[in-house]
């Protein structure tokens, strides 16, 4: 049981606060604001609080996903057809 602090930035604005995410067996077990931070000095807004939630929602998309026949489905090795993967780019 291992835990180690990761610094980031929060990326859900153009603020970029600071964050210190502490981590324990590849789960996340907090978010605060880093104090360090030039910008941010340790604060963080309500969404930044939020990450952790965010992040473990079992309702979340964890790989792209493409709609085929009116059903969203992981790319897989089927290739898209040509006049559709043009349009994606």
């Amino acid at each position: 049981m291992t835990e180690t602090t990761h610094h980031r930035i929060c990326p859900l604005c153009e603020a970029c606060c600071g964050l210190e995410i502490k981590v324990q067996d590849h789960k996340v077990i907090s978010i605060r604001g880093h104090e360090a931070d030039v910008l941010s000095r340790g604060y963080i807004c309500p969404k930044a609080v939020a990450l952790k939630d965010l992040h473990e929602d079992p309702d979340r998309l964890r790989t792209p996903l493409i709609k085929r026949n009116g059903k969203h489905e992981p790319p897989g090795k089927k290739p898209l057809p040509k006049s559709r993967g043009a349009c994606r780019l």
